[in-house]
């Protein structure tokens, strides 16, 4: 039942060119069915495209001469040979499928099949639609927030209503932060109004200034250790801090965002200000994310204004400007905290296993919680959504898996992960029944595979899985931890000894895969920024995705 179809990503074992990738060759989706890219067809004439509008002849229709036909006949036993070689290695990659598809009952086949198919159903985009009407209704959904309840609530609905799944939220109670007006002036003599204003975004959690804001010199600093050698001297006493460091990765700059207000205020800072997040590439936008409450605020520039910053100050030093002489900055950033304030409650979405006995269950997930910029389509309404219509394939697939397949959107993901925490707190009792738990939180683009954290036996099972079966969408492959983590949210289960797995996909603009460096450009491109719009998720991918996802959960939801 298994079908030997070659993974796109891979090189293929019997010497077979690969199937046309998606990201390779950019395919605009047919508007109903997608199959798979046709062979090429055998040239109708002896000409070559050589370049554009121009074609180069071959004279491969010239008389053959002896000697040519001497080397013709070399050739051929050489692809003789190279058929039966080739033969051989199917035939042995042939007899390894079996014994995954062997041990996998004709009905899970069958069914993981049809989910694989939906994929290719370009008429498809039932995802995408519901993820740009939430958007669309309510905009982001930052915990604590009205918009957050009132999007939670249209899932739950949707859910009962529309696909008659047992949909229900459980409480988690969050901090509450709210921003308020932000603004950001360097004083400029030489200007026409004599200031520059810079964008800018109060980080989450920050304090806010005093009534008028605060008017003091800016120093820059490009690491923690240069922050304490200038903060020992007393260069930082009065001044605006601003971390201009060089991005390379995410994980290796996220420190000086959530720690950087709560290092300079131990010498003397009035505020911090945090170059963003993101690439290089995207030098003019601002992004926001989470920060450790201090006694300071704290704000995020864009990359193109704190190098404006940092050459500023670096001008006034080699022109001898003494302490407190160099560029000065008008910074006002207002905003509104309570601890423990209010409610944002996770989304709990239950399909029904056939068989109920010891009621396990099969976490397919994402955090539903977003940043106040933006609408969070991206991060990680996509991821919440992907993990919906998996589920919702399944549903309508006609032969439901063993265990029950629970959808859960996480709440406050992007501070202090309350929902996860509340989930667990709240299902302590029930993690015996917890069979493997799945997330989804670095974009959803095209599907590549899995991350898997789980032991030695299911890692195994997982990869004849992907190399047999789920590789029909180039989904199949399956890494470790150490390249990517499963997810922030179901950490807390797999502490708790229970197997995860995050869902993995493709860079869309360069094709990198999780391991390569510049893997997660795109996804940090729009994260936690103003373009986490519903365009920076591509409909098709969506739905490939959450085929790839449904046939990976079935694969596990349904074993004996």
């Amino acid at each position: 039942m298994c079908r030997m179809i070659p993974d796109e990503k891979k090189a293929i074992p019997w010497g077979l060119p690969p199937l046309r990738s998606d990201a390779a060759v950019g395919r605009r989706p047919a508007p109903h069915h997608e199959a798979a890219p046709p062979a090429p067809a055998t040239p109708a004439s002896t000409s070559h495209p050589h370049s554009p509008g121009k074609y180069e002849e071959l004279g491969i229709a010239a008389p053959a001469s002896r000697g040519g036909r001497a080397a013709g006949l070399r050739q051929r036993l050489a692809v003789v040979l190279a058929g039966l070689l080739a033969v051989s290695l199917a035939l042995a990659y042939l007899r390894t499928a079996h014994t995954v598809c062997s041990t996998t009952p004709s009905d899970t086949l069958a069914t993981v099949n049809w989910l694989l198919q939906q994929g290719l159903d370009g008429g498809n985009t039932v995802a995408w639609d519901r993820l740009a009407e939430m958007t669309d209704l309510y905009g982001h959904r930052m915990t604590g927030s009205a918009a957050y309840n009132r999007s939670a609530a249209w899932v739950v609905r949707t859910a009962a209503g529309q696909d008659n799944l047992t949909a229900y939220t459980e409480p988690v109670v969050v901090d509450v932060w709210r921003r308020g007006a932000e603004s950001l002036h360097l004083l400029m003599p030489t200007r026409a109004n004599g200031t520059v204003q810079l964008a800018v975004l109060a980080l989450g959690n920050s304090a806010s200034t005093p009534a008028g804001g605060i008017t003091a010199p800016v120093v820059p600093v490009r690491s923690f250790d240069e922050l304490a050698s200038l903060g020992s001297r007393g260069v930082l006493a009065g001044s605006v801090v601003l971390f201009n460091f060089a991005y390379t990765q995410y994980g290796a700059s996220v420190g000086f965002r959530t720690r950087g207000a709560e290092e300079a205020q131990k010498y003397g800072a009035l505020a911090v200000l945090v170059r963003s997040l993101a690439p290089d590439s995207s030098f003019a936008s601002v992004h926001t994310g989470n920060s450790r409450r201090a006694a300071i605020p704290a704000g995020s520039v864009c990359a193109a204004d704190a190098n404006l910053l940092e050459r500023t100050y670096r001008r006034a030093q080699k022109s001898g400007a003494t302490r407190g002489e160099g560029p000065h900055v008008r910074l006002v950033l207002e905003s509104e905290f309570g601890a423990d304030a209010g409610r944002s409650d996770n989304v709990v979405v239950d399909l029904q296993g056939r068989e109920q006995g010891d009621g396990s269950v099969v976490v397919v997930s994402g955090h539903f919680d977003s940043w106040d910029v933006g609408v969070g389509a991206l991060d990680d309404g996509a991821g919440a959504f992907v993990a919906w219509e998996a589920q919702r394939l399944i549903g309508l697939s006609g032969r439901r898996p063993r265990r029950t397949v629970r959808v859960v959107m996480w709440s406050n993901e992007e501070t202090r992960q309350r929902g996860a925490h509340a989930y667990l707190e709240r299902h302590r009792a029930e993690l015996p029944q917890h069979f493997f738990a799945i997330e989804s939180d670095i974009g959803v683009f095209e599907p590549w595979g899995l991350t898997v954290d789980a032991s030695d036996a299911w890692t195994r099972r997982m990869r004849g899985w992907g190399r047999d079966i789920v590789h029909v969408l180039a989904a199949g492959n399956v890494t470790t931890p150490e390249v990517e983590g499963p997810g922030e949210d179901i950490r807390v289960l797999c502490r708790e000894g229970v197997p995860c797995a995050g869902l993995l996909g493709v860079n869309p603009e360069n094709a990198a895969v999780p391991g390569d460096a510049l893997w997660t450009e795109h996804y940090f491109r729009h994260h936690h920024a103003a373009s986490d719009r519903v365009e920076a998720v591509d409909a098709h991918q969506l739905r490939r995705s959450a085929a790839a996802l449904a046939a990976w959960t079935y694969l596990i939801a349904d074993l004996p």
